[in-house]
């Protein structure tokens, strides 16, 4: 991890902390981490609600109880929309 000593302080409206608070939990990422990304030129991806994983797992699961070649189709599908959703790693 870096060595990150120094800070920066910046005044906003309680509204503006709110939403920016938000922003950031919703990329899964401290309000620091977020506003330094931001202020470096990248933006943070938001991450899908934990719904979006029960589905996923939900069709992993019948992919197992299928026969081989349907299972082996359905977690081809199952991979593409993972990676559209969340993407790939």
């Amino acid at each position: 991890m870096r060595n990150r000593t120094v800070g920066i302080n910046v005044r906003v409206t309680v509204t503006e902390k709110k939403k920016v608070t938000m922003l950031a939990k919703k990329c899964g990422l401290s309000l620091s981490e977020y506003l330094r990304q931001r202020a470096l030129g990248y933006e943070p991806g938001e991450h899908p609600p934990t719904e979006v994983f029960d589905v996923l797992d939900k069709i992993d699961e019948i992919a197992e109880n299928c026969s081989v070649q349907d299972g082996v189709a359905i977690n081809a599908q199952t991979d593409c929309l993972r990676n559209l959703l969340i993407g790939s790693n």
